[in-house]
């Protein structure tokens, strides 16, 4: 048997109990599940941002310190961080981090090295990143609109996706960036009472368009496919083992996964199709999950790509890929 080829396992094996209604199902090992092989092939796509600009030149005192830099910015209400890989090839780190107030926040550097920076050097990187960290709490609602908008377009088939170019799906944009905020609390309930920031009514005068180019694996849709774009959603936070697919026009639940696992192991995935479905195979549940997977690290490079630019940085090279 190939590496890759699947395994069926009948569930009336397994010890996780299956929704007798959903006749309808595939069982893959976990040891031949391989989402890489079945993903498709690059796709390079550009997307642009709108940036304060304020941004456009933020990082000009300390760019000299870093050679190809990742920054990776982790929100919360009550606590965030700012952590910085400024070399490539150091085991170097610097991070920010605070609760409640960035100016409270604590920095620090962490190296093998005894001094990697001179004073004036890291005082200049403590400036940067606290100015970036209020920067980025200002503008944290835009910075989930627009990654919200970059997903809704490259998975519809948009290689450039920009603003202006997803007035059509503004709506569902809003929908999801929507629903991502009122999770963490309304504006009022930030620090301060104040509410966020919006660039896109910021004006011309305020902003500029930065643009950045990723590679994703995600697959444009289909022509003519009965279901073009499918979201896979968990429906009980508690339970990542259970997720659902559902059209994402029509909003029609198609089929279902289950992580079936021995005391808290994963050991195989079941894949249910809904007994009201009669378009969709266990086949096409597999591929959407692979898809699904390909979307989730898109979100997480554009979402790094635009935290880069509003800091005053050019994206990061790890997510800019050649075809």
């Amino acid at each position: 048997m190939a590496p890759n080829d699947r395994d069926p396992v009948d569930p009336a094996d397994t010890p996780s109990p299956l929704p007798p209604e959903m006749p309808r199902s595939l069982t893959i090992l976990r040891d031949e599940d391989a989402p890489p092989v079945r993903a498709a092939p690059w796709r390079e796509v550009r997307v642009a941002f709108l940036v304060p600009t304020t941004s456009t030149d933020a990082a000009s005192g300390v760019r000299h310190l870093l050679d190809e830099p990742e920054l990776h910015f982790s929100p919360g209400l009550r606590q965030g961080t700012l952590a910085l890989m400024p070399r490539r090839s150091a085991l170097l780190r610097v991070v920010l981090e605070w609760e409640w107030s960035v100016e409270a926040a604590s920095f620090s550097v962490n190296s093998f090295e005894p001094e990697p920076f001179t004073s004036d050097e890291r005082d200049a990187l403590e400036a940067w990143l606290r100015a970036t960290a209020r920067r980025l709490q200002l503008f944290e609602g835009a910075l989930t609109r627009a990654v919200a908008r970059v997903d809704h377009d490259v998975v519809r088939g948009i290689d450039t996706s920009s603003p202006e170019s997803s007035l059509a799906g503004a709506a569902a944009v809003a929908r999801v960036a929507g629903a991502v905020t009122s999770a963490s609390g309304p504006d009022e309930s930030r620090p301060g009472g104040a509410r966020a920031a919006d660039l896109a009514t910021a004006g011309p005068a305020a902003t500029t368009m930065r643009t950045a180019t990723l590679g994703t694996r995600l697959a444009s849709p289909a022509h003519g496919a009965p279901h073009p774009v499918v979201d896979v959603t968990l429906p009980d936070a508690s339970d990542p083992g259970w997720e659902v697919f559902v059209d994402a026009t029509s909003r029609q639940t198609l089929g279902y996964r289950r992580t079936l696992d021995d005391d808290g192991s994963a050991y195989a995935f079941s894949y249910l199709v809904a007994d009201d479905v009669d378009d969709v195979t266990p086949d096409d549940l597999v591929d959407w999950h692979d898809q699904h997977i390909q979307r989730q690290l898109l979100v997480e490079d554009a979402r790094q790509a635009y935290v880069h630019l509003l800091a005053g940085l050019e994206p990061p090279v790890s997510v800019q890929y050649t075809v």
